[in-house]
């Protein structure tokens, strides 16, 4: 084909996505005023409760308190409520906790699209050649943000384009010639690490590359992450959420059985409806839910922990293998998000398919570092 041709190409292609992005778009606003967000729901309650001083990660509504905590899709007979997110995520939420849930419903979908559309432009910043931003944008759009994926990311009220969102804007920063880009970056990274602790794994490929400045910041970023949170919530908080993760491993295994008992469905903050969900698509990708599903074994966590240690002892041989000759920041970011993906694949925990978000940032640097790619396969 004619370059002419390929441009015409694309350029249909990248008009054809932007439109069902705004389709896409309009169908999350319906969502969120027809479905709960029960993701999302949890989170605001979770944020509340340690505003008011409770735990979250324990606490058990009932009629003595304001419905301002209930979240109708717990289960009253197990120990441990439905948040599942760190007190890091949680201090996030309370940002804007006290509104009425049905703003924060429309807020946090409106944020999401911010998120993602923000994380396609940082990586199409690095890239001159325009046949690859329009990829980028036609696949980021088209596989990610026009898909189901999102469209139950968002319906949900996930939290995971936020994670991407830190990712793309450290890498951003890293390519700026700007003085202290690489500590910066690795700050962001760190600071994303206490959000969501896989993300530590990203400093693998830069520690395995000598890249000091940004190793250091992503330790810079760990700290202030930490104690920045104990401003707000002391100790027995963070206790509290390891002890309430272990008992939801045991619920994943099976171990704890889930009782059908549900609280009342009743009218919430002026919104019906808050425990039904749309749907859409969904499934569990995880190593331990796809065994469990198509074998019927189940993996112990040990098992799945050793696992994962041998893939990313595998990856980190691998990438020894090659970082001489593919030793390009791109490259090295690339290597990262891969460590990730894998991670999450052998975490004890289910993984749905709102958390293939993740893709964005591979789709994307596959695309920023297509000749390297294309080598390396050759090979």
């Amino acid at each position: 084909m004619k370059k002419s041709e390929i441009n015409l190409l694309l350029n249909v292609l990248l008009i054809s996505s932007i439109y069902f992005a705004v389709v896409g778009f309009l169908q999350d606003m319906e969502n969120s005023a027809n479905y709960g967000g029960i993701d999302l729901r949890n989170r605001v309650v979770g944020a509340r409760l340690i505003k008011a001083n409770y735990d979250p990660y324990f606490f058990k509504w009932n009629e003595n308190y304001s419905e301002l905590f209930l979240d109708s899709k717990d289960y009253p007979n197990l120990p441990v409520s439905r948040v599942t997110v760190p007190p890091t995520i949680l201090l996030i939420h309370s940002l804007f906790s006290d509104l009425p849930y049905k703003i924060q419903r429309y807020l946090w979908t409106i944020i999401q699209w911010f998120l993602i559309l923000f994380s396609i432009f940082f990586f199409t910043r690095s890239v001159k050649n325009k046949i690859k931003i329009k990829l980028i944008w036609i696949i980021s759009l088209f596989f990610i943000a026009d898909s189901f994926i999102f469209r139950l990311h968002v319906e949900r009220g996930q939290i995971y384009i936020l994670y991407v969102f830190l990712f793309a804007l450290s890498y951003y920063i890293y390519g700026l010639n700007i003085k202290f880009n690489r500590l910066l970056s690795g700050v962001i990274i760190g600071y994303s690490s206490v959000l969501r602790f896989p993300m530590v794994l990203i400093g693998l490929p830069f520690l395995i590359c000598k890249r000091w400045k940004f190793v250091i910041g992503q330790i810079i970023g760990v700290v202030l992450g930490i104690l920045t949170s104990f401003l707000f919530v002391d100790y027995e908080i963070w206790r509290g959420y390891f002890k309430a993760m272990s008992i939801h491993s045991k619920i994943h295994l099976g171990i704890i059985e889930i009782n059908t008992m549900r609280y009342p469905h009743i009218d919430i903050e002026d919104m019906r409806d808050l425990w039904i969900w749309a749907r859409l698509p969904i499934t569990d990708s995880s190593i331990q839910g796809i065994v469990k599903k198509y074998l019927g074994i189940q993996i112990s966590t040990n098992i799945l922990l050793i696992s994962l240690i041998i893939s990313i002892m595998l990856l980190i041989i691998l990438f020894l293998r090659i970082k001489k000759q593919y030793e390009n920041y791109n490259f090295i970011f690339l290597s990262s998000i891969l460590i990730i993906l894998v991670s999450e694949l052998f975490l004890p925990a289910a993984r749905f398919s709102y958390s293939n978000v993740i893709l964005l940032p591979i789709f994307s640097l596959i695309i920023i570092n297509s000749e390297e790619v294309l080598s390396l396969l050759k090979k």
